[in-house]
């Protein structure tokens, strides 16, 4: 059987679709409008469930970044996530926050795809996360991580950038600077398994960053390393950010998260119970400290303007002690204080 028609309406159950370029062929049902791809061995429809595979998705999360809408995931009828809103922009550094069991790793593998969640929308670019050219620009770095050990660290990293698709004309020269840049170069040609938990952290971060990825999602980046080595990844959060990728930082480490991140999601239960932004990109807010402890806050377009109303404050007789740029203040709303 084979139904051709210019506009034609078909009707499911209580559904009425129409579809303005369909093509039906028996043995194999394929219908094609616009973007929209269905294909029978794909496709199930019953009453009150109809699931459709679409490489893109709907309109309103079709914006540049990483969207995700109402994501919900339940292990054992236990609830880890109640339906979680998140957006990440280009040149964005988002960080995540909370106590455990609070779901960050939880949204984080429901984002990459390692887990499937049970409600909500994801997009990245608008399309869904385990599409392929989605895939290709990710960057992954585990709290842990778990290698063969007989493999160096050279061949390691190797290895990975020919998965991330890096040309094999640029895999040495790129794979050589990345352990430079992560200070590994030293210990390239010995066996993981002579690593410390620092060094294989390192090796991590060099296979997350060795395709330039849009998309990089941090979990507890700086676990086992050193004082220099948690300056060196502050560093290279920084210089992806500059880059335009799309960053989300799941850390304990609060001091770290408030030096580099934009916005900070506080989950708690399941959800996003608090948001705040940590860096304006349309103005500046300066947090100035007055004599007998009392913390007031100031904002302005540019610094002339922030001049000038530390300069009205002064005139009207206020004591001002310090002036420092404001930062949300994350331990205190970590306990619950502010």
């Amino acid at each position: 059987m084979r139904v051709q028609s210019g506009g034609m309406h078909v009707q499911v159950g209580g559904m009425r679709v129409q579809v303005s370029g369909m093509h039906v062929q028996a043995a194999g049902m394929h219908v094609q409008a616009g973007d929209m791809h269905v294909q029978a061995g794909n496709m199930r429809v019953q009453a009150g469930d109809m699931r459709v595979h679409a490489d893109r998705m709907p309109a309103n999360m079709s914006d540049r970044g990483v969207h995700a809408r109402g994501v919900r995931k339940s292990f054992d009828r236990r609830s880890v996530l109640a339906g979680v809103d998140l957006d990440i922009l280009p040149g964005e550094v988002v960080g995540l926050i909370g106590p455990n069991g609070a779901g960050k790793t939880t949204l984080m593998s429901c984002l990459l795809g390692f887990l499937h969640a049970d409600g909500g929308k994801i997009a990245f670019d608008g399309r869904r996360s385990d599409d392929l050219g989605v895939r290709a620009r990710t960057g992954f770095v585990p709290e842990r991580v778990g290698v063969g050990r007989r493999i160096s660290g050279w061949h390691f990293v190797r290895y990975m950038a020919r998965l991330a698709g890096v040309p094999r004309a640029e895999v040495d020269r790129r794979v050589t600077a990345m352990l430079e840049r992560l200070e590994l170069a030293g210990a390239a040609d010995r066996p993981m398994s002579q690593y410390s938990r620092g060094m294989l952290q390192r090796a991590a971060i060099c296979q997350a960053l060795i395709h330039e990825p849009d998309y990089l999602f941090l979990d507890e980046p700086s676990s086992g390393l050193d004082p220099n080595g948690v300056l060196l990844v502050r560093d290279l959060i920084a210089e992806q950010k500059r880059r335009g990728a799309m960053v989300l930082l799941n850390s304990h480490q609060l001091s770290e998260v408030e030096k580099v991140c934009d916005r900070v999601l506080f989950l708690r239960g399941g959800v996003v119970a608090r948001a705040e932004t940590l860096r304006h990109t349309d103005r500046i807010v300066m947090a100035v400290r007055l004599l007998g402890g009392k913390v007031v806050t100031v904002e302005g377009r540019d610094d002339a303007e922030i001049a000038a109303a530390i300069r009205r404050l002064i005139e009207s007789g206020t004591d001002v002690v310090e002036v420092r740029p404001y930062v949300a203040d994350l331990e205190s709303i970590f306990r619950g204080n502010a």
